[in-house]
């Protein structure tokens, strides 16, 4: 295929920067942009060019203005956001298409996807073998299961309860409680077809629901659930979703990240994964181990070195010494905040509704 002019947005995510890597290992020419002064994949060899972006969460209209002018700027052939900034790009997708193309749907039809409640509804209709834990609005939640209460917008299970409700409920839900063995999926999709697809385990958390040690796993029967999704809403973009294989083999499908996951990580290295924009992979793919060797140091320490490190690249060092530049600023933002480390690696792009 040609070579394309790529913008990647989100390039603060460990996945951007793999991402970007593959893609330029590909032949394309990769553009970054983030909100972040020091995001990870900023001073990679990957980028031709890196550009900063004011915050969408708090300055709304001069992000979608920059965007629309860089995208113009750069001649980008394709935008494909990576992070949470996915829902205020979708919102602007009727003016940005009319500069380039974009992997990512209008933003309502990403919303019921990134709500917890409004998916398993959606799940429910789909009529999947694969289904969601029975599920409730807080307030109409029963009081004689055990249940999991989460915000319906939401984020690396930072707030997920496992015991007591809220406080106060508006804005959350509650889920069946399923006990067993979770593992995640992330697909590549192209209106509605799998172009790419890989399945993990979490072997080590950073915090409750933020993997940083990746296993290869697969299930057929997730696969089935994915294109069966994917196919039924004619998706375009990264599909992401957290199952759990119950104690007796039951599989449930928790909640939905219509966004790039650590899920790329599992890819081989010589799988060519710029050729997914033309034609699918095999599914499932070549897939290995991978970790992020900083996180897990300090989550799981026995783990270090167990398998490649996503960060470091013998081709490509800057990014495995600059990441204590990226930490130091979500630490420092999170500090002047009071916020929580991980909640500061999202204020300024995550969507609420």
């Amino acid at each position: 295929m040609p070579a394309l002019t790529i913008l990647l947005t989100g390039t603060r995510a460990p996945a951007t920067l793999d991402l970007a890597r593959r893609l330029q290992r590909s032949g394309h020419r990769v553009i970054g942009a983030d909100s972040m002064r020091y995001p990870i994949a900023r001073f990679s060899s990957a980028l031709a060019n890196h550009h900063r972006l004011p915050p969408p969460q708090q300055a709304a209209e001069a992000f979608r203005k920059a965007l629309v002018e860089l995208v113009q700027q750069e001649k980008v052939d394709l935008l494909w956001p990576t992070c949470e900034e996915i829902f205020h790009v979708a919102k602007h997708h009727s003016e940005l298409s009319q500069h380039t193309r974009l992997l990512c749907p209008p933003l309502e039809e990403v919303v019921p996807l990134h709500h917890k409640l409004q998916f398993t509804q959606l799940v429910a209709a789909l009529g999947t073998a694969i289904q969601a834990p029975a599920s409730w609005p807080a307030d109409s939640a029963p009081t004689n299961e055990r249940l999991v209460w989460k915000p319906c917008y939401s984020r690396f299970a930072a707030q997920t309860r496992f015991q007591d409700p809220p406080a106060e409920t508006a804005g959350w839900m509650a889920q069946q409680f399923v006990a067993g063995n979770e593992f995640c999926s992330w697909a590549i999709c192209q209106d509605g077809d799998v172009r790419g697809l890989t399945m993990y385990e979490n072997t080590a958390q950073a915090g409750r629901g933020a993997g940083c040690s990746f296993k290869p796993y697969w299930s057929p029967e997730a696969a089935e659930f994915v294109r069966i999704l994917a196919q039924a809403r004619q998706f375009t973009g990264a599909l992401a979703f957290d199952f759990m294989r119950s104690l007796n083999g039951e599989i449930f499908v928790l909640e939905c990240n219509p966004r790039m996951t650590s899920g790329i990580h599992l890819l081989a290295d010589h799988v060519d994964f710029g050729s997914l924009l033309e034609r699918p992979l095999p599914i499932p793919p070549a897939m290995r181990a991978a970790q992020l060797t900083l996180p897990v140091l300090l989550t799981k320490p026995s783990e270090v070195g167990a398998s490649p490190d996503v960060i470091f690249h013998p081709d490509d060092q800057a990014p495995f010494w600059t990441q204590f530049l990226c930490a130091g600023e979500f630490a420092l933002r999170a500090w002047r905040t009071r916020v929580s480390l991980l909640a500061a690696t999202t204020m300024d792009i995550e969507y609420n509704g």
